[in-house]
């Protein structure tokens, strides 16, 4: 690899030292592009980690619901699902494979009321949301270890089950592969 970059380098060093035309560095410029598009592995490193293949996720809750201690907040517009790997009946997201995930979840409270929720890895707690009292929101986001088959919830947090959603989607989850 080394060699390579002092390769480059060297051919750098000789357009400085020339009287190049325009066109000609240009061309130089493309061929170098080219030479280290190969080195790294052709259409292989251009098709390197197409969109497809990452594992993402966004859901939105399309009208309020109460929520009691523990229940699954299903969000049910879904905007983003590459591979299916969130359920919009059940409200769960199945890491399809190891790795490092962004996760995201934002809700709001009903008018006069409060609502409580916690993001779930499994059957462990994470962060909570208390967003306050009548159309207040609050947000989360963390960065999750999750092996393959760990499953990602949004549940209600208990004693305060007003949450506020319309079709202005004011509810989300998100996740998706980072790492």
């Amino acid at each position: 690899m080394m060699f390579i970059f002092g390769l480059v380098f060297f051919q750098l060093m000789i357009m400085a030292t020339a009287d190049c035309s325009p066109k000609l560095d240009n061309a130089v410029v493309e061929d170098l592009l080219t030479m280290l598009i190969k080195y790294k592995g052709g259409s292989e490193f251009r098709n390197y980690r197409k969109l497809r293949d990452i594992p993402a996720f966004t859901a939105s809750l399309s009208a309020s619901r109460k929520i009691n201690a523990k229940d699954v907040v299903k969000f049910d517009k879904v905007w983003t699902n590459n591979g299916n790997h969130y359920d919009p009946n059940t409200g769960i997201f199945i890491a399809p494979r190891e790795g490092l995930y962004h996760v995201s979840t934002t809700v709001m409270s009903v008018s006069g009321k409060t609502v409580y929720v916690h993001i779930w890895q499994n059957e462990i707690k994470t962060v909570g949301l208390f967003p306050g009292t009548g159309y207040s929101e609050a947000t989360a986001n963390l960065v999750l270890h999750l092996k393959k088959g760990d499953k990602l919830t949004v549940k209600g947090g208990g004693g305060h089950p007003d949450l506020f959603s319309s079709t202005e989607y004011y509810c989300l989850f998100s996740a998706y592969l980072i790492a």
